[in-house]
């Protein structure tokens, strides 16, 4: 029973810092359900909307495999949430989002520009319509951008690759997917601000201000750190330092 579900999250989540804060997590694969996870590891109530009958990507990448068939990739970005499926085409399905999002604190989500609008899950209306609503949408590359992302392709444009691996060698992409974790670490690190932001206002925070973008690009292009920095300060291109 979802209700009783619920009820049983909220009682094992009642003493940690996000108690009571309810999460709709509407993105897929690594970088949102990251996110998501992380928040639900502090008591937020996270509810993960899946695709009927194959759910997300990651249900199916593998092996390994886990003894009841679930996919290790799944399993380390899910915990600590309730699941449902909805067809975000169907009329009574795309109802039963705008419910959730009217009842949540934050939403996550990882689609396209224009594709949630398509199915009546129109962000900019939704935050005008909910004024504690704050929402995240992670993208590739920037609000603007319509190319979907690929941690491959952003190691490699963001120029990690370009000082990863031996010096003499090849350029080396990084072995875990450290783009999308990247961007899932700073899309927590920008919802829990901008839900300490709502809880101290005196009034309701506009929409524009309870909106939030990152990308996998921009994080990715942020954790050069030092490198970056050495090389503005230099004028010389990083090279790749081996182990």
């Amino acid at each position: 029973n979802h209700h009783t579900l619920l009820r049983y999250q909220n009682a094992m989540n009642a003493t940690l810092p996000l108690s009571g804060v309810k999460v709709l997590d509407l993105s897929r694969v690594l970088a949102g359900p990251l996110a998501a996870m992380t928040l639900g590891d502090y008591g937020a109530q996270v509810i993960k909307v899946e695709r009927p009958g194959t759910g997300d990507d990651t249900r199916g990448w593998g092996p390994p495999f886990d003894a009841n068939g679930e996919a290790a990739y799944f399993q380390c970005a899910n915990r600590n949430k309730l699941s449902l499926a909805a067809n975000f085409a169907d009329p009574d399905d795309q109802a039963l989002l705008r419910a959730l999002i009217a009842d949540a604190d934050l939403v996550i989500d990882n689609f396209l520009p224009g594709v949630l609008a398509r199915y009546t899950i129109d962000a900019d209306s939704l935050l005008a319509e909910n004024s504690r609503l704050v929402w995240c949408t992670i993208s590739g590359f920037g609000a603007d951008s319509a190319r979907p992302g690929y941690d491959f392709v952003v190691q490699a444009e963001q120029g990690w690759m370009a000082s990863t691996g031996e010096p003499e060698g090849a350029p080396m992409k990084a072995g875990v997917a450290l783009a999308d974790v990247l961007a899932g670490k700073d899309a927590i690190i920008a919802l829990l601000a901008l839900l300490a932001a709502r809880e101290r206002s005196p009034v309701p925070l506009p929409a524009s201000q309870r909106r939030v973008q990152v990308s996998l690009a921009h994080s990715a292009l942020a954790g050069l750190a030092n490198v970056a920095q050495n090389a503005l300060v230099s004028g010389a291109e990083a090279r790749r330092w081996g182990n």
